[in-house]
């Protein structure tokens, strides 16, 4: 029994987390995502040359979405996420119509969170039909933290 609490997750139902209301764990990446928004919003050129990204950032790209994509599945902000990804494409498109163009930070930026999207999608779609996640993640937006996934499937397991 003690080996099974020290396993569990922090934010688990009875875990020292668990007092925490998912809104406040929500609101504390509201400045993170915000502030991601502003930077990205200031990386905008009129030169069509500099729109490229160097061979290393293309290598980290990957990481980087990957990072995203356990930021936003873990912490529970698939919400948040979106709101600022479309955010940013509104942004991109509303630049493109004054000829700005993304400069490599900020299509850096943007493959990342494409790629996360992408993730959580793959994420979504591969458990979508797990009967254990579902009653435990109900309602239309249905996004399973991986600790959840690998708490049921992996560490079972063992």
């Amino acid at each position: 029994m003690e080996a099974a609490r020290r396993r569990q997750h922090p934010g688990a139902a009875g875990g020292p987390g668990a007092q925490l209301g998912a809104s406040f764990l929500q609101a504390r990446y509201i400045p993170f995502f915000l502030i991601l928004f502003m930077y990205f919003s200031g990386c905008f050129t009129a030169c069509k040359a500099e729109r490229w990204m160097p061979g290393p950032a293309l290598l980290l790209v990957a990481p980087s979405g990957l990072y995203y994509w356990y930021l936003v599945t873990e912490g529970q902000i698939f919400i948040l996420f979106i709101f600022t990804f479309f955010a940013m494409l509104a942004l991109v498109l509303h630049q493109k119509r004054k000829r700005l163009f993304l400069d490599s930070n900020g299509l850096f930026l943007f493959s990342s969170f494409t790629l996360t999207l992408l993730l959580v999608a793959l994420w979504v779609a591969w458990l979508w039909n797990d009967p254990v996640l579902r009653r435990k993640y109900p309602g239309v937006i249905y996004v399973p933290e991986p600790w959840a996934f690998y708490t049921l499937h992996v560490s079972s397991r063992h």
